[in-house]
């Protein structure tokens, strides 16, 4: 191994804007009336003109035949809704949806709500995502930091839980997140990641399941772009009902074709294989004993792979270390994959 040679994985989770994403947001952004925008317009008109975007049609919100733009993210939510379905049962259970700039703007959101609500506390496992901690300082509210074993032992708390898990990109049992709301905690389920995996059912039917996010970012690249942020809730969360009139309009209509076009987990099938590849060469190069994550973006070590590492090789993945595993970020990989796509494959270096 050259002394000079570093991975290129990343600490950070930044998102690959996939080629089978561009074309349509340039797509959607030349195909939109701008006639849309105005309060005179007429529903009807604007469902015409929009047909050969969306088939079947989409139903426009209308007030005296003309457009109702405060409304238009619902008809954008529900089919939205209905394709995730199949991954996502239990979605449907949600009385309330709201349109967000991807999915922290939720995640903030409910822990607005727990603190007006008097929650004092908020549980996650060790080595989650960092915003849930970071948001939750912001207004005031502990963060008590649980193990997978641990976690099992607590009840009564209110917990935010990403699955996929943001900890190493895998997907969490089902028995653990069932665990978890038999024993009276209440949970946040963050479905960043949904979309970017092997094909599974997240299950989020359980009445203690009070809320979840879901976000294009991770699964489709537009984390740039703000496309494709929801929110959904059994109860009422006020501080989002605003977002009916404060909304980016065109991103919802843009999501909706992205999720119409590109079904959810159909990335995973034509990525898979480059993923692995990438992990492959990570460890011909260096030697690590790296495994491709469930989300296509990542690839994961476990602790006690880590510590069978010569010394030099276990320091240069310190920076990855999260809790008692370490977690790489694959992007910077594809984006040079695609560039040069010989790269990596036998006899190419």
């Amino acid at each position: 191994m050259n002394p000079e040679n570093k991975i290129k994985a990343m600490k950070a989770v930044y998102c690959y804007f996939f080629p089978e994403v561009r074309s349509i947001i340039k797509e959607v952004g030349s195909r939109i009336p701008d006639e849309m925008f105005l309060v005179s317009a007429d529903a009807q008109d604007i469902e015409s003109k929009l047909y050969p975007l969306f088939s079947p049609k989409l139903e426009i919100p209308s007030t005296d035949g003309k457009i109702d733009l405060d409304s238009i993210h619902l008809p954008i939510i529900k089919r939205i809704s209905e394709i995730y379905e199949p991954i996502v049962p239990g979605l449907e259970n949600f009385a309330h949806s709201y349109p967000t700039s991807g999915s922290s703007e939720g995640l903030f959101h409910f822990l607005v709500q727990l603190k007006t609500k008097g929650v004092e506390s908020i549980s996650v496992l060790k080595g989650e995502y960092e915003g849930y901690e970071v948001q939750a300082a912001n207004i005031g509210l502990n963060v008590k930091r649980r193990g997978l074993e641990e976690a099992l032992g607590c009840k009564g708390e209110h917990w935010f839980i990403s699955n996929p898990s943001a900890r190493d990109g895998n997907i969490l049992p089902d028995e653990f997140i069932k665990q978890l709301c038999d024993n009276e905690n209440r949970l946040i389920v963050d479905l960043a990641y949904v979309g970017a995996t092997r094909p599974h059912a997240f299950e989020i039917g359980h009445e203690n399941i009070i809320g979840t996010v879901m976000s294009f970012s991770k699964p489709y690249g537009v984390f740039r772009f703000r496309i494709g942020g929801f929110a959904f809730s059994r109860g009422e969360v006020p501080s989002l009902y605003g977002n009916k009139w404060f909304k980016d309009v065109p991103a919802l209509f843009t999501a909706l074709k992205i999720a119409e076009d590109i079904d959810p987990q159909r990335l995973y099938g034509v990525y898979r294989p480059k993923q692995e590849r990438i992990v492959s060469g990570i460890n011909s190069e260096f030697s690590l004993g790296i495994r491709p994550s469930d989300s296509l973006l990542l690839g994961y070590l476990d602790e006690w792979q880590a510590n069978s590492l010569p010394r030099e090789r276990k320091k240069m993945i310190e920076p990855f270390k999260r809790d008692t595993g370490y977690r790489f970020c694959l992007t910077p990989y594809y984006e040079e994959l695609e560039l040069n796509p010989e790269q990596g494959k036998e006899g190419k270096r």
